[in-house]
């Protein structure tokens, strides 16, 4: 196994951890999939070096994971909508 790869396995490792902490904290988050969390912040880890991660304290990567959270919750906002809902969401943002 590589450095990185054992980086990014540390990074991951930790992520899980701050991912459970938060869903056991925070009922928002737990309609999340934890499995497909992990692979969003897998495919992130990809794109940007664990080596950035790994050094951050806890407090800063948990407020770092939350983030990312936030933004896949928010990205399910629109599942629950039925096509005449999502039209008044558009027309209200639009000034409509």
């Amino acid at each position: 196994m590589t450095q990185a790869s054992v980086e990014k396995n540390t990074a991951i490792k930790r992520i899980s951890v701050i991912i459970d902490q938060v869903m056991e904290n925070d009922s928002l988050y737990q309609e999340l999939d934890k499995n497909q969390l992990i692979d969003s912040f897998s495919t992130l880890l990809d794109k940007v070096s664990p080596q950035m991660v790994v050094p951050l304290d806890d407090e800063r990567l948990t407020k770092k994971v939350r983030g990312v959270m936030s933004i896949e919750l928010l990205s399910t906002i629109f599942d629950d909508f039925t096509p005449e809902q999502i039209e008044m969401f558009n027309a209200v943002v639009e000034g409509r």
